[in-house]
């Protein structure tokens, strides 16, 4: 809910040149866009710096942003674009490049397919940031740093029975946090690819 009770006042603070606004944003979609990058280019510091360039250029665009689903279409077209930029300035020989690059185009469900996955990633992770703080460390303990539930029971120090029931209590939480928010997102998502204007 953080991100929905803020957006007007970080888009106004983005769009008025004020290094907060930039921060929210980037701080908010940095992960996600490098994770979209890499699908294409398979190179982490490439992503990262096609990322970074994007960002740039979505600074100096900032004044067109309407809304944040006209940012974040923007900003995923743009790495996009980069990715493909990338690919052909790596020495690609030309009939390569361009069947690739045809293969991309032609290809919009999987475009399409890439960006959800990496906003879902994203939302799944401020969705676990805002679960309680015991249920957090376990979830914590069984899908981020993989431990069985008898491993996390023991760091944590508290019964396996515990480890279950709060892995049960987040799964509940969780699907109820992301239901509505996935459904939502798809479409928000295919809407803002296909309708803004790069």
């Amino acid at each position: 809910m953080k991100g929905l009770l803020n957006t007007a006042d970080t888009l106004r603070q983005f769009k008025n040149g004020h290094e907060e606004g930039f921060n929210y944003f980037f701080n908010s979609y940095y992960k996600s866009v490098c994770f979209f990058a890499c699908k294409y280019v398979k190179d982490v510091a490439a992503a990262e710096d096609i990322v970074e360039n994007s960002f740039i250029k979505l600074w100096e665009k900032r004044g067109q942003m309407e809304n944040e689903s006209g940012l974040r279409g923007y900003l995923y077209k743009t790495v996009y674009h980069g990715c493909l930029r990338w690919i052909e300035n790596e020495g690609r020989k030309e009939k390569v490049y361009r069947v690739y690059k045809l293969s991309m185009d032609v290809d919009e469900t999987g475009h399409l397919e890439n960006m959800i996955k990496a906003e879902t990633l994203r939302r799944v992770k401020e969705a676990m940031e805002e679960l309680p703080s015991e249920c957090r460390k376990v979830f914590m303990k069984l899908f981020v740093e993989g431990k069985s539930v008898v491993e996390a029971a023991a760091e944590l120090n508290v019964a396996v029975s515990t480890v279950k029931n709060q892995k049960a209590r987040g799964i509940k939480l969780l699907r109820m946090k992301l239901t509505s928010f996935i459904v939502f997102s798809l479409w928000l998502v295919v809407c803002s690819f296909l309708t803004h204007p790069f």
